[in-house]
C-alpha cells in the first residue's frame, strides 16, 4: 500500500485532511506487516510544534537576554553615579575651603567658648565645641565608608570596563601613606586597602594636634581634596570612558551561551559596551582622513559587484 508523497503538496487542499489521510495509510501499512506502533501524537504535529516552541524561545531568550544586559548597563550606570556622588558629598564636608565645613564649624565653636563669661556661657560653650569635634569624627567616618563603598564597587565591576580599572588606582593614588594618615588622624589601611577610622586615636589627634589632623584630612592638599576632585572629575566623564572599552574578554562559557545554532557567535554583541566601542573604532577610522574612507568605500564597491 502506497504512502501518498510530499512532493504531491499544493497549498490549496486541506493541510488537516492530508494529515489524516497519511496517518491512516501509514496505520493500515504497519498492521499489514504485524507492527505495532507506541501511542504519540502525530510526528508532523510534533515537528511543527517543536518547531514553533523553539522559535518561540528563542525569541523569547533573545528578548530577555538582550533586555536583562540592558537592565545590568543601566543598574551598574545608576550605582555608579551614586557611589562618587556620596563620595563627593562626604569630601567636601571635610575641605577647608567649601561652604559649612565641619573643621570651620568647630573653630567658631572654639572662638565662642574662648568669648563666654559667665559659666552658663562657658558651658553651652563647651557643648558646642564638644558636638563639633564628634561632627568632626562622624564625618571622616562617612568619608571613609563612602570610599570604602566606592571602591568595593569598582573593584567588583572592574571585568566591565578598563575605564572602571583607571578611576579605581586613581583613587587609591589619592591617600597619603598610611603613616601619615595613622599620626595624624589614627586612620589605617586594611589588608584590602580600605580605610579603618580607630575613633579614639583619632579624637586624640583632635585635642592635641588638630591644625595637622586638619591639614591632613582637610586641607588643600589633604585626604578629602584629592578625593573628592577625583570622584568630580570622573562623574564628568563621559560614560564611552566609563564603559569603552572591555578589560577581559569574554569566557568560554559566555561563548557557548551566545553561540546560535548556525555556529555564529555573537558573544561580542552580548557585553554592555561593545556597540559604543565598535562606534568609537569607526570614528577612529573616519578621522583619518578621506583618504581612507575612499578606501572603504571602493572595497565596498567592489564586494557589491562580486556579490
Amino acid at each position: 500500500m502506497a504512502i501518498s508523497s510530499v512532493s504531491s503538496y499544493s497549498p490549496m487542499f486541506d493541510y488537516q485532511g492530508w494529515v489524516d489521510k497519511a496517518n491512516s495509510q501509514a496505520n493500515a501499512l504497519g498492521e499489514s506487516v504485524g507492527y505495532k506502533p507506541t501511542e504519540s501524537t502525530s510526528s508532523t504535529d510534533k515537528t511543527s510544534g517543536s518547531s514553533s516552541t523553539s522559535s518561540t524561545n528563542k525569541t523569547s531568550g533573545s528578548s530577555y537576554s538582550n533586555s536583562s544586559a540592558a537592565t545590568s548597563a543601566s543598574s551598574f550606570l545608576l550605582n555608579y553615579k551614586k557611589s562618587l556622588t556620596d563620595l563627593e558629598s562626604a569630601s567636601q564636608k571635610l575641605q577647608v575651603g567649601a561652604k559649612d565645613n565641619v573643621f570651620s564649624k568647630y573653630e567658631s565653636a572654639v572662638s565662642a567658648l574662648s568669648k563666654a563669661q559667665t559659666e552658663d556661657e562657658k558651658k553651652a560653650a563647651q557643648a558646642k565645641v564638644d558636638k563639633a569635634q564628634e561632627d568632626i569624627i562622624s564625618a571622616i567616618n562617612d568619608f571613609a565608608d563612602k570610599y570604602n563603598s566606592t571602591i568595593s564597587f569598582l573593584e567588583s565591576n572592574s571585568n566591565r570596563s578598563a575605564g572602571a580599572v583607571r578611576q579605581l588606582e586613581s583613587l587609591k593614588r589619592s591617600l597619603p601613606t598610611e603613616n601619615a594618615m595613622k599620626k595624624a588622624l589614627g586612620i589605617s589601611l586594611d589588608k584590602n586597602g580600605k580605610l579603618q577610622v580607630d575613633n579614639d586615636e583619632l579624637k586624640k589627634s583632635l585635642e592635641s594636634g588638630y591644625d595637622l589632623a586638619k591639614d591632613v584630612m582637610g586641607g588643600q592638599y589633604g585626604i578629602a581634596q584629592r578625593t573628592g576632585t577625583k570622584a568630580s572629575s570622573i562623574l564628568d566623564s563621559s560614560i564611552d570612558t566609563v564603559v569603552g572599552s572591555s578589560k577581559t574578554e569574554s569566557s568560554s562559557t559566555s561563548n557557548d551561551k551566545n553561540s546560535s545554532a548556525s555556529g555564529f557567535d555573537y558573544s561580542d554583541f552580548s557585553s554592555d559596551d561593545s556597540m559604543s566601542a565598535y562606534f568609537t573604532s569607526f570614528a577612529n577610522f573616519a578621522k583619518s582622513g578621506a583618504y581612507n574612507l575612499s578606501n572603504y568605500y571602493a572595497v565596498g564597491m567592489l564586494l557589491n559587484t562580486l556579490v
